[in-house]
């Protein structure tokens, strides 16, 4: 069985690295006023960044939905793949809960392991990162998991 890594916008992987590795990126909503955007779909990172240093609103984000994380779920597992999920910190974000709920969903029989990344941006893409070369490379769930913490306790 494969592994397929899944992520939220918030690990900030560039394109390139998420398609070369076959990483699986749930969105997160960025708001401006009444303006929302799924964060790497609808607005870009630059766009994002030029909106920031030229409009009065600030920003807002907000979690991913649970049916975001089913429908991913879901997808990923009629190719029979193991998950590993890796999220933004869920001290800054409600992403991992969503995630949680997702899985609750799927059954505990899913196949599909979540971590709480405690960090953000590319502290969570270094992690993601490492556990999608390593899926790449054969590694088990259980392999790329620990692969992941590792990263994540440096």
């Amino acid at each position: 069985m494969t592994v397929q890594i899944v992520t939220d916008s918030g690990a900030d992987v560039p394109k390139d690295l998420i398609e070369q590795l076959n990483i699986e990126v749930v969105p997160l909503t960025v708001s401006f006023g009444n303006e929302t955007f799924q964060d790497g779909v609808d607005i870009s990172g630059d766009e994002f960044y030029y909106r920031l240093t030229q409009e009065e609103i600030m920003p807002t984000t907000s979690q991913p939905s649970v049916g975001s994380f089913v429908e991913v779920y879901k997808k990923i597992k009629d190719s029979s793949n193991e998950i590993l999920s890796i999220h933004i910190s869920s001290k800054l974000s409600g992403t991992l809960n969503s995630a949680q709920q997702a899985v609750a969903e799927e059954g505990s029989e899913s196949g599909i392991r979540l971590i709480d990344s405690q960090a953000a941006s590319m502290g969570l893409g270094f992690s993601v990162l490492a556990a999608a070369e390593a899926a790449k490379n054969g590694a088990s769930l259980e392999e790329a998991a620990e692969i992941a913490a590792s990263v994540l306790d440096r």
